[in-house]
């Protein structure tokens, strides 16, 4: 019974598409975006530099003084009973730096028990948390940070496990504040407490992100390139089992040329539209995910990721959608709230 609800809750979190390389780490939760905005801008950004206090989540060095008393929710309500979400906050301290606080969740809702014959056991919730505290300062135009993360995972009743890592951050911003550059190491750690006494412990889910953000001097435009999993030059699987192809002379098709593909499977790109001071728009495409979770023969929308946001004095509210298939029930639609506490207004 719990090997069957570990099946289930991994096809939540990898999201199977076709050929993919997931499977391999614990907590792949620490991957879901933390926010509407990185989630509308393809899933992931460790460049951009302004008051939004969720951008600790996935580099630490992109908190600043902008973010003072600033205060983050999130939410998607996914399938059936599944959510997850993020709270952040950020405080300055005088002539210290910056800290912040981070919760990021997982709710699988209620599921129903079974042992081995069939006979129901009663219910049961599972999810998913890790607690965030980071640290991050400056120093001329460069900025570095670190979290540390407090992990736990409970799937089944006795089916438990605890973990810590590390996110380490630099970010370099230029002097007109329209060019940034940010550097992420993510989710270093070890898992402390396995799910089943006696077996291995699992490798949680590393990366190494660089990226850039640029707004355009006279247009109302900032634009991001993302660079992931740079510990893995290979995101592409080759399924040793695959049946062979044939032409119509009974000739075997050779694969074509992959490296453009290879190496693209690394890029997400954003932009977001500044429409004066309270409206945001925002697009995406994350290739990887487009090429991991198509059909075999059509790929839609999957990919591509949309969103908007808006500021009313104290509050902003931001939106985003992110495809992951060409069904529409496993794509998401996040939202977000920022309040800023500094603002009595």
């Amino acid at each position: 019974m719990k090997q069957s609800i570990l099946l289930c809750l991994s096809a939540f979190l990898s999201l199977q598409g076709y050929s993919q390389i997931g499977g391999r780490h614990v907590y792949d939760f620490l991957n879901l975006a933390p926010s509407a905005r990185h989630a509308a801008l393809g899933g992931i950004n460790v460049s951009t530099i302004d008051d939004d206090p969720a951008f600790a989540a996935q580099n630490p060095a992109l908190v600043n003084d902008s973010m003072h008393k600033q205060l983050a929710f999130s939410f998607v309500n996914y399938l059936a009973d599944i959510g997850y979400g993020y709270v952040g906050y950020s405080h300055r301290l005088e002539g210290l730096g910056n800290i912040h606080s981070g919760i990021q969740y997982v709710n699988y809702g209620k599921m129903q028990g079974a042992d081995e014959f069939g006979n129901l056991t009663g219910e049961f919730g599972a999810r998913d948390l890790a607690w965030a505290f980071g640290y991050s300062n400056q120093w001329k135009q460069l900025r570095y940070g670190a979290n540390l993360k407090m992990i736990s995972s409970s799937l089944a009743p006795g089916f438990t496990s605890v973990g810590i890592a590390t996110d380490l951050g630099a970010a370099f911003e230029s002097k007109d504040k329209l060019f940034a550059a940010g550097m992420s190491l993510r989710n270093m750690g070890v898992q402390l407490s396995t799910y089943s006494p006696g077996t291995g412990r699992e490798p949680l889910p590393f990366e190494m992100v660089v990226g850039i953000s640029n707004k355009l001097k006279y247009m109302p435009l900032r634009f991001s390139v993302t660079l992931i999993q740079l510990e893995n030059p290979n995101l592409i699987y080759t399924d040793p089992n695959a049946p062979i192809e044939f032409d119509l002379s009974g000739n075997p098709i050779e694969p074509g040329n992959q490296a453009v593909d290879r190496v693209f499977r690394h890029f997400v790109f954003g932009g977001e539209f500044l429409l004066g001071k309270s409206l945001r728009l925002r697009a995406g495409y994350n290739h990887l995910r487009r090429q991991e979770l198509r059909s075999e023969n059509r790929g839609g929308f999957t990919g591509f990721s949309l969103g908007a946001g808006i500021r009313v004095r104290r509050f902003a509210f931001d939106y985003g959608y992110a495809s992951y298939g060409l069904n529409s029930v496993f794509n998401a639609h996040q939202f977000s709230l920022r309040l800023n506490l500094a603002n009595p207004s």
